[in-house]
């Protein structure tokens, strides 16, 4: 079954985006990922977004994104293969230092750091 995923491009003032750096418990390979998660079946992108960006960094008032891309994408992790249709937002944010809100027991121990990067 594809589970619908929103993720964020969060851009800041210098257009650096927020990474997440994650090593995956099984295979210890390490990878970076976009903000974002699983779009619950009440909640529209946008909200999804807003919870999303809190759990992960501790942001709060996640302004509204912009759509810039689609995709269905099929990857692994932990030993599970996820099917994803994922909607992308764009969103420009003031600078800040992520301070996770609400990880899961499982992203507290994969989630190594995170980091804004320029291009």
């Amino acid at each position: 079954m594809t589970r619908l995923a929103v993720k964020l491009l969060l851009l800041d003032d210098d257009d650096r985006v927020l990474l997440i750096h994650a090593r995956d418990a099984k295979t210890h390979a390490e990878c970076w990922y976009a903000v974002g998660g699983g779009v619950d079946p009440d909640e529209t992108l946008q909200a999804a977004a807003a919870r999303e960006a809190y759990e992960e960094t501790g942001l709060r008032d996640l302004p509204p994104g912009m759509h810039v891309w689609t995709r269905d994408h099929t990857y692994e992790f932990n030993g599970r293969t996820m099917d994803v249709h994922e909607e992308w937002l764009l969103h420009r944010v003031s600078h800040f230092t992520p301070a996770p809100a609400q990880l899961s027991d499982y992203e507290t121990t994969t989630t190594l750091g995170f980091a804004w990067w320029t291009a």
